[in-house]
């Protein structure tokens, strides 16, 4: 049985079909467009996440697709 996470990574971002840049990301994440990324760790050089169901609705209402083989890795 395969659950899949809860957030994820960059990697994991793009894995599902992301098809922009990380610096087009966070222009559309400081324009309050793409969902904003959480840091796991209090340093400044920890990794973003994000929320995979806010990921996964910003999809969804922006006809985007996800790759099929996201869900079997997951």
């Amino acid at each position: 049985m395969s659950e899949r996470p809860l957030i994820v990574g960059w990697k994991g971002l793009k894995h599902m079909g992301w098809p922009y840049s990380r610096a087009h990301t966070w222009r559309l994440m400081d324009a309050g467009v793409f969902p904003l990324a959480v840091k796991l760790g209090a340093h400044r050089n920890s990794h973003p996440m994000w929320r995979v169901k806010s990921v996964l609705s910003y999809f969804e209402a922006h006809g985007l697709t996800v790759t099929d083989d996201w869900y079997a890795s997951a």
